[in-house]
């Protein structure tokens, strides 16, 4: 239903209204529709954003849609699909799409298997996770799963998003020739600030995987045949305002795009490498979670992910030393909406046990994350995020490693809900994943053991695969 931007008021977030700037004169090139990303609405162009100033300023007639913001590309994209030819018979003409995040794979989804093709000239996207991402596989995981619940935040968007998830779409959408019926140009952010930044621990979390934007890697919001006209150090937020995007845009608005203005591509200095410990649940009173530190860890980044905003925090290292001082920002990656992250940093720890504590007299829900950041060692390559291998041996130091796999199999045909769960500490390549019925596995592996000077460690790696209804495997 098209509504006039003055009732916009009242309408936004709802699923299926679509409003147009009637300020700007539409003078130059074709109408632009903005598509929002998971967890938001249209507020994230239109109060949320400077972005009408030179949509209007560059005489762009812009437009503005609200899709679901907790459901997956299957039913916004069938959605998309009505409200682009509602679109295309009030322009009488084509428009270029601009998707933000799982916008960019909602519309997608609407010209390639829903034949919307005909209603659009092309379409650019801002950090789209045409891969997946792997705080999606996170918020699945075991250790997430009580704070997740609590926030409300396991549903379709998010589950959709799963990287095994988003390799069955890919495989389901880049083979046919009709996905390259309509121009794609990307774009990636390198960007995500520091500790007081409400993308920090996105960005440090996603940087075991490569440089990312604080939710999407970079080589996630790539098209195999899509063109990328830049990779800036923008983040998941920035990627979207119109002081930093639109210089970039105006040239693929045109009638005809002859040449793009492309963004710097920027690097990331290199951090060494780092892995990842999660643990989770729930208290009331005194929340108590402890870990150990090896050799040759040069810093660790703590983060108590929780429900609540207000509680108490405490890490404590192995010779009593108190700290105190934690930084608390709000979840903006989009994948736990609602919580906030208790975030400090301690370089040069100490060997031994920590100890970390929360203290609320109300009941809480949490995620303990520890990222130990280790230089340029190779002893600890086999927990870094990229290339993570689900069959590896975990055993670079010739001492027994033990190995605990979780894993959660839910059935896509049943809603995302009836989920089951298998314990094993049997190697994966023993279990018959194949056989399960159509959906997700998503599987935590908690690994234990000693180094050669006898310092415990313990360690989590998070993956998903996807097996179809003829038992392949992505």
């Amino acid at each position: 239903m098209h509504e006039k931007m003055d009732r916009i008021q009242n309408a936004s977030g709802i699923p299926g209204r679509w409003f147009v700037d009637e300020v700007a004169d539409g003078s130059q090139g074709y109408p632009i529709l903005f598509i929002h990303g998971i967890h938001a609405s249209s507020d994230t162009w239109i109060r949320e954003n400077d972005l009408q100033e030179f949509t209007r300023k560059y005489g762009h007639q812009a437009a503005f849609i609200d899709l679901h913001p907790n459901e997956d590309m299957w039913k916004n994209g069938q959605l998309l699909k009505e409200k682009l030819s509602e679109l295309y018979d009030y322009f009488k003409r084509k428009v270029v799409v601009v998707g933000h995040s799982k916008g960019g794979i909602d519309v997608q989804t609407a010209l390639v298997h829903y034949d919307a093709r005909p209603y659009v000239e092309r379409v650019i996207t801002l950090s789209s996770p045409h891969h997946g991402s792997e705080l999606a596989d996170l918020a699945y995981s075991k250790w997430a799963g009580w704070l997740t619940d609590a926030l409300k935040s396991k549903n379709n968007a998010v589950f959709s998003l799963q990287t095994g998830y988003m390799k069955s779409f890919r495989s389901q959408t880049d083979e046919l020739e009709r996905a390259k019926a309509t121009p794609f140009y990307t774009f990636g952010g390198t960007g995500w600030g520091g500790m007081n930044s409400a993308l920090y621990w996105g960005g440090l979390y996603l940087s075991r995987f490569g440089q990312s934007d604080g939710a999407v890697l970079v080589t996630s919001s790539r098209l195999p045949y899509g063109i990328e006209v830049g990779v800036q150090d923008w983040s998941h937020t920035t990627i979207k305002e119109g002081g930093e995007i639109f210089p970039y845009l105006k040239d693929l608005l045109t009638e005809q795009v002859h040449e793009v203005s492309y963004a710097t591509m920027s690097g990331l200095a290199y951090e060494g490498e780092t892995s990842v410990l999660h643990r989770g649940g729930v208290f009331a009173g005194v929340g108590v979670e402890s870990f150990s530190v090896e050799e040759e860890v040069e810093k660790i980044s703590v983060d108590w992910i929780s429900d609540q905003q207000a509680t108490t925090y405490e890490l404590i290292s192995p010779d009593g030393q108190v700290y105190k001082q934690f930084m608390v920002t709000e979840d903006a990656t989009g994948f736990f909406p609602g919580a906030y992250h208790h975030s400090i940093i301690i370089s040069k720890p100490l060997l031994g046990e920590w100890e970390m504590r929360a203290y609320n007299s109300q009941s809480e829900k949490y995620m303990l994350s520890i990222l130990f950041h280790t230089g340029n060692s190779k002893a600890w390559n086999q927990f870094a995020g990229d290339g993570e291998s689900l069959m590896g041996p975990w055993n670079a130091h010739d001492k027994p490693v033990k190995k605990t796999y979780t894993i959660h199999h839910i059935p896509t045909k049943s809603g995302n809900k009836n989920q089951t769960t298998l314990i094993t500490s049997e190697d994966l390549s023993s279990l018959p994943l194949a056989e399960f019925e159509e959906g997700v596995h998503n599987i935590t592996i908690d690994i234990e053991g000693e180094t050669h000077e006898g310092n415990e460690f313990q360690r989590t790696i998070i993956q998903t695969v996807y097996v179809d209804g003829k038992g392949n495997i992505y």
